[in-house]
């Protein structure tokens, strides 16, 4: 285990040697705490992302490159006050969330158009190479199919706002657009499609609920399991969604949701707005954290801060 010398980094005392199996733990490294001194360094590590002194958070930015409330984010920033419809919010978000969140590429694209993309391509990376690897169809070009598929989709799908009377929620959202990616021969589009849905909810809220449940990831099941314990719940989770609704379907969905709702209703829980999918985010991030700390993960290879973020950003709060 390393400590570190910084007086603001977090660090893990008295955590355990626990069995690995493809390079994760296979319970929690806090076994010997109690429930509630995990819970205590899960909103220690809350407050200290939130001020960005500890040396991974504030230098490894590529990694942890949201603030603790991530619609503190440039791009709903951006496009939160602007007018426009429908049809440009599907482009914009969908060129954004399948270009793995790349700044470039999306200014290009508000600039300039399809044009825009065309001319930044021939000299400049298309898409953020150290994220969730997004499975398009095998033989795609990536970079081309970010300047014609947003658009495509964009033509297809704006009645699905347009037409709507009432908020849609994030994963029923998300699902309707994974539905038209697999029929585009999509493998696995649902990683890009919760993106979409939740910057969409985030800049868009009136028509996007935020505050609606957003199932996690590998990333987020690997920090529940940190700070609750017991058998990792990912891939274990049934659930349905019904009229918007998140319906739990086993014994796993129903105890995720106790500990969503447990996590969200601790006063010592610092985010004061769309909890849940707030602390979807940054249970995935408290797991990198301890699995740096205790090196079972290395970081991921820095890339240029210009692909994240415009230059006038802070991370800090």
């Amino acid at each position: 285990m390393v400590l570190f010398p910084n007086e603001h980094n977090i660090i893990y005392p008295n955590t355990s040697e626990v069995p690995m199996k493809k390079k994760k733990p296979t319970e929690t490294w806090m076994k010997e705490y109690t429930l509630d001194e995990r819970k205590a360094k899960f909103f220690e590590f809350c407050d200290k992302f939130d001020e960005r002194k500890d040396d991974l958070l504030r230098d490894d930015f590529q990694i942890f490159s949201h603030r603790l409330h991530w619609h503190e984010h440039p791009y709903v920033d951006f496009l939160k006050n602007k007018n426009i419809d429908n049809f440009h919010k599907i482009w914009y978000t969908i060129a954004y969330s399948f270009s793995n969140e790349h700044w470039g590429t999306f200014k290009a694209l508000y600039d300039n158009g399809q044009e825009g993309l065309r001319q930044r391509f021939e000299r400049n990376r298309h898409a953020r190479s150290d994220l969730f690897q997004i499975y398009y169809p095998k033989g795609t070009k990536v970079s081309q199919w970010l300047i014609d598929a947003p658009l495509k989709c964009a033509h297809k799908m704006h009645k699905v706002l347009d037409e709507r009377q009432k908020p849609w929620t994030m994963m029923e959202l998300a699902k309707k657009f994974e539905t038209y990616f697999k029929e585009e021969g999509f493998r696995s589009p649902l990683y890009p499609c919760k993106n979409f849905a939740r910057y969409m909810a985030m800049t868009w809220p009136d028509q996007v609920d935020p505050e609606s449940v957003l199932f996690g990831g590998t990333g987020h099941f690997d920090g529940m399991q940190q700070i609750f314990g017991g058998k990792n719940l990912n891939g274990k989770v049934k659930y349905d969604i019904v009229d918007g609704k998140f319906i739990p379907q086993n014994e796993a969905a129903e105890l995720w949701m106790e500990q969503m709702q447990e996590l969200v209703e601790d006063p010592r829980n610092p985010m004061h707005t769309q909890k849940l999918l707030n602390i979807e985010d940054k249970t995935c991030f408290f797991y990198k954290h301890m699995a740096i700390s205790h090196g079972a993960k290395r970081p991921t290879k820095r890339i240029p801060r210009d692909w994240i973020f415009p230059k006038e950003f802070k991370l800090e709060s």
